[in-house]
C-alpha cells in the first residue's frame, strides 16, 4: 500500500454490457459503512455524474476522473491501449503505476486489461507470465483455477509459477495453511496427458509445494484439492463448462414435459445454484501476478457482480497481495 490516507479502488464505469447504469451503483454498494477506501470512477464525466445523482452519493468518498475515449470490446487490445491513452482502462491503470489508486475494476474487454495491466503495471518479481485465477464452488468449499485464458500456450515452468501463486493466494485469500495443488488432466497417472502434462508433474513433484497428483473434470467439484493448474485454453473452456451448469439447470426446469411437481423439485436446486455457481458471487477473475491489483468482471455483470468485485479488489488490497505473491513467486 502507499502512504495514503487511504486506499483508493479506481473502477472503469464505461466496461461492460450496461455501463454507468449498473457500475456506478455497483461500486456504491460495495463501500462498507466505515469508508475504508475511496471510490474512483473512470468515464464520461456526464454519465457518471448522472447516475450518481440518482443514488444519493452526497458525502461518500467518490471522485469523477473524466475519460473521453473508451475500447470496445472487438478491438485489438495492444492497438487499443497504444492509441487510447483517455480510456477508463488505460487511465486508471496508469494511475495505478503512479500510486494513485491500488486497484482498478473493469467489465469491460478482458483483453485489454490483460495488456494494460501486463503492458503498463509490469509483471511481478519471478514471473514470467501472469495468469488469470478464478474461484469456482465444491462439495467441500473452494477451489481457485488457473489458468482461466490469459495463456493459451503454456510451458511447464509456467504452470509451476501458477501453482506456487495460486498457493499463496490460498494461504493469504482463503485462508488456508497448506493449500492441496493438482494439476487437471485426462488421468491420474504421472505420463498421463500431453508432454507439457507429464513435465509439469516431474517439477510440482519435486517442488515444495504440497502437490496432490493430476485431477481428472470429473473430479474437480468434488474437492480433491485447493487450487487447479493448467494452460489458459483448458482452463477457459473448464470455467465456461462450470459456469454453463447453472444455466443448463435453469433451463432444464423449464422443459414443456415436466409435471408441476417435478418443476417444483428444481426450486430449491437453482436456488443453491444460483447462489454458488455464478460468477456474481466473487464479481470477477482475478490477474494475478502484475504488479498490481486487476479484478476483471463480467460483461454481463449486475449490480451485485460489480459490487462483489469491487470488494475482492478491496480484499486483496488490505492485504497487500502482489507483494506477497512476490515474496512467494522468488
Amino acid at each position: 500500500m502507499t502512504n495514503r490516507a487511504k486506499p483508493v479502488i479506481a473502477v472503469d464505469v464505461m466496461g461492460g454490457d450496461h455501463g454507468p447504469e449498473v457500475v456506478v451503483p455497483g461500486a456504491l454498494a460495495a463501500l462498507p459503512a466505515d469508508f475504508p477506501f475511496d471510490l474512483h470512477l473512470y468515464g464520461a464525466p456526464d454519465a457518471v455524474e448522472a447516475e450518481l445523482a440518482k443514488h444519493g452519493s452526497a458525502g461518500l468518498p467518490v471522485a469523477v476522473i473524466p475519460c473521453t475515449q473508451d475500447i470496445e470490446m472487438g478491438e485489438s487490445p495492444a492497438s487499443a491501449i497504444r492509441s487510447k491513452k483517455d480510456s477508463p482502462i488505460v487511465r486508471a491503470m496508469i494511475d495505478q503505476k503512479a500510486g494513485q489508486v491500488q486497484a482498478v475494476v473493469s467489465a469491460g474487454s478482458t483483453g485489454a486489461m490483460v495488456a494494460a495491466s501486463l503492458i503498463i503495471l509490469g509483471r511481478i518479481p519471478g514471473v514470467d507470465r501472469p495468469a488469470i485465477g478464478t474461484v469456482i464452488p465444491t462439495v467441500k468449499g473452494e477451489l481457485l483455477l488457473l489458468d482461466a485464458g490469459a495463456n493459451v500456450q503454456c510451458t511447464a515452468d509456467h504452470l509451476v509459477s501458477f501453482a506456487r501463486m495460486g498457493n499463496v493466494f490460498a494461504r493469504e485469500m482463503m485462508g488456508l495453511a497448506t493449500p492441496a495443488i493438482g494439476q487437471l488432466n485426462i488421468g491420474g497417472e504421472p505420463k498421463k496427458g500431453t508432454e507439457l502434462n507429464v513435465e509439469t508433474f516431474k517439477l510440482l513433484e519435486k517442488s515444495d509445494l504440497n502437490f496432490v497428483g493430476n485431477i481428472e473434470g470429473n473430479q474437480l467439484m468434488l474437492g480433491p484439492c485447493d487450487v487447479v493448474v493448467t494452460d489458459g485454453y483448458t482452463g477457459n473452456n473448464t470455467l465456461k463448462l462450470v459456469e454453463g451448469f447453472a444455466r443448463f439447470m435453469g433451463a432444464l426446469s423449464k422443459r414443456p414435459d415436466l409435471t408441476a411437481e417435478e418443476q417444483a423439485a428444481f426450486g430449491p436446486i437453482l436456488q443453491f445454484l444460483g447462489k454458488n455457481f455464478s460468477y456474481e458471487v466473487k464479481g470477477g477473475a482475478m490477474l494475478l501476478g502484475v504488479s498490481g491489483v486487476s479484478i476483471i468482471a463480467h460483461g454481463r455483470s449486475s449490480v451485485g457482480a460489480i459490487s462483489n468485485a469491487v470488494k475482492e479488489a478491496w480484499n486483496q488490497v488490505r492485504k497487500d497481495l502482489p507483494a506477497k505473491l512476490a515474496a512467494g513467486s522468488q
